[in-house]
């Protein structure tokens, strides 16, 4: 399968390792920008790095086996401490419609998809494929939730004093404001005025 080709829709992996709910090739969402790798079968411990650099943003590394022995791949898993998801290619779909489609002879071998298209195929080791996955990758959609705007602060010092220290305390903790240096339910109400009634807090939802 070259440069250009549509990766096919599986739903069928056995997941060893990772999210369950994964289906490649799946429909991606309008406006999301998705990105895989595919990556045919060497333990090769920079996917682990790559996955964790990419952690935030829509980048999923999914290490693919024909292996049919479960409780063998899980066990390997586990000794060599693969922190991407792992899948058996149940049907070898995936073996047969990207690995042999490209001629590829032998493993490793890795395909990189950015909305189900395949932008590289190759040698993971080619440097080709880490500045592809760098370039895609900067492309892809967050997975940080959008921050939500904190309310401004209304009430009165009066209002503020009838609460609770530690919900005072939570006010200004909850918009990265220090706290230093107050000591009394005052102080913290004094800080509040001061910080919260003008000033729009956003926190990361």
């Amino acid at each position: 399968m070259s440069v250009g080709s549509t990766v096919p829709f599986v739903d069928d992996l056995m997941i060893i390792k990772g999210d369950s709910s994964i289906a490649v090739g799946a429909p991606v969402p309008q406006g999301r920008t998705k990105v895989v790798v595919l990556e045919f079968w060497a333990t090769i411990p920079f996917l682990s790095e790559l996955q964790r650099d990419y952690r935030n943003v829509d980048v999923t590394i999914i290490g693919l086996t024909s292996e049919k022995d479960e409780q063998k791949i899980r066990d390997f898993v586990q000794s060599n401490n693969m922190e991407y998801t792992v899948a058996i290619d149940t049907n070898q779909t995936l073996h047969s419609q990207v690995f042999r489609a490209s001629g590829a002879t032998g493993i490793p071998f890795a395909a990189i998809a950015v909305n189900n298209t395949i932008v590289f195929s190759g040698h993971p080791m080619d440097p080709n494929f880490r500045k592809t996955l760098e370039n895609e990758a900067a492309k892809a959609s967050s997975l940080r939730a959008d921050p939500v705007a904190l309310p401004l602060i209304t009430q009165s010092y009066e209002e503020l004093m009838q609460m609770r220290p530690k919900e005072l305390r939570q006010i200004l903790e909850d918009r990265g404001i220090r706290t230093t240096g107050c000591a009394e339910k005052g102080d913290f109400a004094k800080l509040i005025l001061e910080t919260c009634t003008k000033t729009q807090y956003y926190k990361q939802g």
